[in-house]
């Protein structure tokens, strides 16, 4: 079983009689499998790099290739197509992974990277209460530099800039994904008022979140891909 992200094509080479069953998965397809539960923070960590878990003769998870051919089947029957079920399959298989994935040696790049991996947790907890980053710091009980020079070697993005794109990608999915008001959606994010948050969605996407609901709504738009990244991103 292997994952590569967007721009990290691995080569792979099969042995005559091999067959593959190969996945396409969109950012905000990805977003929605991850989710926002215990198992989240590991899930995105596990899918910033490229991957591979054996699975025996006899498989450990046997119904791994049904959920793909459920996945396949529900992609390609145009009557279905579900974002619902696509993300409950994926998300089946994304935490599969996980549990067969190698662990990680104890040394000190595995507790920097345990550092990194509580850090994005606590991200997912709080960044709705616009927590700074000293506090974040305070409650991992790390110095606030160590804790962005951890950030930094490991993803290239400050503390600050790992907060702010989880911000913008859940923004992005509600602005697709619901019908509600600009003015709900900014107080579900823990905005005061509908216009910090557009102010804060512009600086960072460089366009007004009515207007990136606009765009987003146009199927046929061949800005979507470019658009839609940020979840690459975060985590």
């Amino acid at each position: 079983m292997c994952f590569w992200p967007q721009g990290k094509i691995p080569q792979i080479t099969f042995l005559p009689g091999s067959s593959a069953k190969v996945l396409g998965l969109s950012d905000t397809l990805m977003l929605d499998a991850v989710g926002a539960q215990a198992e989240s923070v590991h899930l995105r960590m596990m899918i910033e790099q490229p991957f591979q878990v054996a699975l025996q003769v006899e498989p450990r998870v046997p119904h791994i290739e049904s959920l793909f051919d459920w996945f396949n089947f529900e992609a390609k029957v145009p009557q279905l197509r579900s974002p619902m079920m696509l993300s409950a399959y994926l998300r089946c298989l994304l935490i599969i992974g996980l549990r067969i994935h190698a662990p990680l040696t104890e040394d000190l790049a595995s507790k920097r990277t345990e550092v990194l991996r509580r850090f994005r947790h606590l991200v997912e907890l709080h960044y709705r209460e616009h927590w700074k980053i000293a506090d974040y710091a305070a409650e991992l009980g790390v110095e606030y530099d160590r804790l962005h020079n951890i950030c930094k070697r490991h993803t290239n993005c400050t503390p600050a800039e790992l907060v702010n794109e989880r911000m913008v990608a859940e923004a992005k999915a509600r602005l697709e994904k619901t019908g509600h008001s600009l003015k709900k959606i900014a107080s579900t994010l823990g905005y005061a008022d509908g216009s910090r948050f557009s102010h804060f969605f512009k600086r960072r996407t460089g366009m007004s979140p009515g207007a990136y609901r606009t765009l987003t709504s146009q199927a046929e738009n061949k800005n979507l891909k470019h658009l839609r990244r940020g979840f690459s991103d975060w985590p």
